[in-house]
């Protein structure tokens, strides 16, 4: 099972899906997020707003990953130094236009429950972050996927708070910092996006959580 210590963005974005329990009940906060009050929130992305082409599954080709399913990585809980966000020049106007669409596309695919889709806005760079290989794909996913999207309802679903800071990266790639909240709790992660042409969008490379 996806470790819940190990991603602050699956937990807040994308967990309720990863996470079947996690779907239609309350979920034992992460170590790093932080739990604030709650407090007006109003952009909550429709679950029809998920219009992404969903990913085949098998999520990867053959051989990808890391991890095997006889040896699969240990789990190590020591905690991470304290993150700080790279630097990098302001982006542009239709960048950050488009980065926030990729993100408000992300949510309202978590509050469908539809994680094929969802796995579309991801690269496989992060495919392979959240779940190894082909060989050690969670059994929940498995499971969700062949017993299709689950909506969640209108109370467990995932609302936007801010997206800040969309940033120009010396590699090419593009960081945000994006705040989400779903019931009492408040996630803050900082997420990299990545260009793919084929995709014609920004899609999620990598994330981390903020303090």
């Amino acid at each position: 099972m996806l470790s819940r210590t190990r991603f602050g963005w699956t937990l807040s974005l994308v967990g309720a899906m990863l996470l079947l329990g996690a779907m239609m009940a309350e979920s034992t906060p992460v170590a790093f997020a932080q739990a604030t009050p709650t407090g007006t929130v109003s952009d909550v992305p429709a679950p029809e707003e998920c219009q992404v082409s969903p990913r085949a599954f098998p999520l990867f080709p053959a051989g990808v990953g890391q991890r095997a399913a006889a040896t699969p990585a240990p789990v190590v809980l020591t905690p991470r130094p304290p993150f700080s966000p790279p630097s990098g020049s302001p982006a542009d106007a239709k960048t950050v236009v488009a980065v926030t669409a990729t993100v408000r596309e992300a949510v309202a695919c978590r509050n469908a429950g539809d994680l094929l889709r969802a796995s579309a806005l991801f690269t496989e760079k992060m495919l392979v972050s959240l779940y190894g290989g082909p060989a050690t794909i969670d059994p929940e996913f498995r499971d969700a996927v062949v017993n299709g999207p689950r909506v969640l309802p209108p109370e467990r679903r995932l609302a936007i708070v801010a997206i800040d800071d969309v940033t120009d990266l010396p590699d090419g790639r593009v960081g945000a910092s994006v705040e989400t909240r779903t019931g009492h709790r408040d996630f803050r992660d900082y997420l990299v996006f990545v260009q793919d042409p084929s995709a014609g969008r920004w899609l999620i490379d990598e994330t981390r959580v903020l303090g």
